[in-house]
């Protein structure tokens, strides 16, 4: 019984080592997932490869996400001690030849920070600042942001509810580049900081390695428009630019170490606080298991490379199958 239970884990091993790559060539899909980032259509980059007409493509996504800020002036403070998971299920089509549609439905669940310790630890050990945040009390959630002596947001009640649902279409312009477009739909509650508010993006992906067998990566850029929010609608600019790069290397078939960095100029304007008038940057590294032609599976980690105008901390889980 337990050489032929070996046999049986040798062979399927071999089986996963020599399977073919599952959309081998595109990113891992993170974002910023900042609480104050869900007001603006922030699209997913680096996919050039479109499916074929009739095709389609189901996703499972968990984006755990954990953001400090506190930080204060002479006119301003701002206070962000959140946690979120955004649990998206997305499904795509192939139309016709060079163009697909698809859809993104996320539930967004905020709170109290479970993953403060891991974080502290983690800076501690590199010796690396946590900002202030081991004086904060556990578990708590707040956002709240103070502006010339009046609240202008005060958040603090954790929620679990839809986001903004996402629409979005792909047209191949090359086999190596795809032009795309997403409408952000104010299905989300904004006094929730969930969305709520109506936008959109265009943006072009291109992979530059897409004559290499064991490389691949992307190119992106484009820009984003969007109604003002209820909240901070008065300092949002409605108009942000967005870019990434990103490289991958396939080690076998069934295994690929994927890098990237993805940047968008600033949200809002009217303040000197770094998380409200940087722009944001947001470098992501992980993995792709193929297990077969069809099924993938995600795993990476993603940080803030400019200071405070993302979360300090993300991790990244994503299943897909077509």
């Amino acid at each position: 019984m337990k050489l032929s239970t070996s046999v049986v884990a040798s062979v399927s091993l071999l089986g996963l080592l020599a399977s073919p790559a599952l959309l081998a060539d595109s990113a891992l899909a993170v974002r910023n997932e900042a609480s104050l980032s869900r007001a603006t259509a922030l699209p997913i980059l680096g996919n050039s490869q479109l499916l074929h007409d009739g095709e389609q493509a189901y996703g499972l996504r968990v984006d755990w996400s954990n953001e400090y800020v506190n930080a204060q002036n002479a006119r301003e403070s701002l206070l962000i001690d959140a946690e979120s998971q955004r649990i998206s299920f997305g499904f795509r089509q192939g139309l016709a030849p060079g163009v697909e549609i698809g859809i993104d439905v996320p539930l967004l669940i905020t709170g109290g920070g479970v993953l403060d310790n891991v974080i502290e630890n983690w800076h501690d050990a590199f010796g690396l600042p946590n900002g202030g945040r081991q004086q904060r009390p556990r578990n708590r959630y707040a956002v709240q942001y103070v502006k010339d002596g009046q609240t202008l947001l005060d958040v603090h009640d954790s929620s679990t509810d839809f986001g903004d649902v996402e629409l979005n279409a792909g047209f191949a312009l090359r086999d190596d580049i795809a032009f795309r477009a997403m409408a952000k739909l104010p299905t989300g509650r904004d006094s929730l900081l969930l969305g709520g508010t109506t936008g959109g993006a265009i943006w072009f992906d291109y992979n530059p390695f897409a004559s290499l067998t064991h490389w691949f990566g992307y190119v992106s850029a484009g820009v984003s428009y969007n109604e003002a929010a209820d909240q901070l609608g008065g300092q949002q600019n409605p108009l942000v630019g967005v870019g990434g790069v990103g490289v991958g290397y396939r080690l076998i078939p069934a295994l690929a170490l994927i890098t990237q960095f993805n940047v968008q100029t600033k949200l809002y304007k009217g303040s000197t606080l770094n998380a409200l008038d940087n722009p944001g940057g947001q470098l992501a590294f992980g993995g792709r298991i193929s297990f077969n032609r069809r099924l993938a599976l995600d795993l990476g980690v993603q940080e803030d490379v400019l200071l405070s105008s993302s979360p300090d901390f993300s991790i990244h889980i994503g299943v897909s199958y077509r």
